[in-house]
This record gives C-alpha cells, structure tokens and sequence, in this order.
C-alpha cells in the first residue's frame, strides 16, 4: 500500500512538473520583415525590405529594435501597462516618449477595438495562425481602418503583451495587413514573421529604460523641431 501511494505521489509529482513548464510563458526573439502588394514602384518593396524588426519577447513583454536612420526601440510592458519609444539620435543622445496605463486608457475611450476570429489558416515560421480580421474606429471622427491578423495560440506569450496596438486581441500575431493610400495606388503594407528564436536568457531587464536615455520634454529645441515636435501635448 505504502509502495502505490509512493509511486501515486511520484506520478503526481512529474505532472505538475511537466505542467509547469508547459505553461511557462515564451521568451525569445521574432525576427519582422515588411514588404508591400499591389504596388508598382519597385522602390518602394526596396525601402521596405530594409526595414527589419527585431524583438524580444518575454510573456506580457516585448521589445522591438529598429534602425531608420535613427535608433528606434519599442518597449511595450503588459505587466505596467506602458509603452516606451526611444530614439537614439546621433550627436544629441537618446530620448524617450513614454505612455502611461491612463495615457492607454484614455486612448480606449476615443478608439473601439473589434475583431472578427475566422477559420482560415496558414503556418507562419512553423507556427500555425488563424485569420483575425481587425476593425479599429476612431469614436471621434467615425473613421474606420481594417486590419487583417494572422494570429497564433501556439507560442505562449502572455495574455496582456498586445494591450497597447491590439486591446484583448487573443494570441499573438505573427502578420499584420495594413492598407494604405502609397502614390495615389491602394498598397496592403504586410509585416510577417520570418524567424522564431525561443531563448531562456531572455531577462527581465531587457525591457527596461536604457539608464542614458532622457525624456523628450529635455530634448533642444532643434530637435523637436526636426522631429516635428513630437512628445509634446
């Protein structure tokens, strides 16, 4: 009796185990490339495949680092409800625009989030997505942008990490397909994941304020001017 209830308690023991890994949120880094359809400027494709994103993700957090002529990081918190964007300016240092969880929550009150979960499927990076269709409208002004999502529950990311671009979305988007007006042509901007690196080093830390870096309200004036006075009410 006593051997059962031993090897009982083992059993039980090694599930909880396993359990507790498999719950464990993804940490790791998503590589983004962009790329444009319907466009006939060759350019513009050329520009865009220059624009590569990396980021660092860890459960409700994500970091995302981009050069575009200046430093650009990206720090969304799920857990403090901030989002951060720095810029890493050469001769004049770095700045940061930081938004606040009441920054957020006002920006809630003048936009509605709706999504539309569909059946449709694709695998993107060895992860398989569904089509989430987005339809984000401005409270304000009536206007109204469609979105299209290819969304994965296969990664494990926390359920807060998209609090700041797509509110309660569930699961995590590996494409975004955004149509814009490019030259007088309907262009669809898509931004898909073209490498998924699972890395257990990831740190805490990697979403932290850079110790250099200084609020955009310190900035010189020339340039907030250059920047066209962004940071400011």
């Amino acid at each position: 009796m006593r051997k059962t209830f031993r090897l009982m308690m083992v059993i039980a023991t090694m599930i909880c185990t396993v359990s507790a890994f498999a719950q464990k949120p993804f940490a790791g880094r998503i590589t983004f490339e962009m790329s444009a359809e319907g466009v006939s400027d060759p350019n513009i494709n050329a520009e865009l495949s220059e624009q590569t994103m990396e980021y660092t993700v860890m459960g409700n957090s994500y970091r995302m680092d981009m050069n575009q002529g200046v430093d650009v990081i990206t720090i969304a918190n799920g857990n403090s409800k901030t989002y951060t964007v720095i810029l890493g300016i050469p001769g004049y240092g770095k700045y940061y625009i930081q938004q606040t969880e009441e920054d957020i929550q006002k920006k809630l009150t003048t936009t509605k989030f709706e999504y539309e979960y569909t059946s449709e499927e694709k695998t993107i990076s060895g992860y398989k997505c569904k089509k989430v269709i987005e339809k984000v409208t401005d409270l304000e002004s009536d206007e109204e942008m469609t979105i299209v999502l290819w969304v994965t529950n296969e990664l494990g990311v926390g359920d807060n990490i998209n609090f700041f671009e797509h509110p309660d979305l569930k699961g995590y988007p590996l494409c975004t397909e955004t149509k814009k007006e490019i030259n007088g042509e309907d262009v669809t901007i898509v931004m898909t994941a073209t490498k998924i690196v699972p890395d257990k080093k990831v740190k805490a830390t990697a979403f932290l304020l850079p110790a250099d870096a200084k609020d955009f309200s310190e900035a010189p004036e020339e340039l907030k001017q250059m920047l066209g006075g962004q940071g400011e009410e």
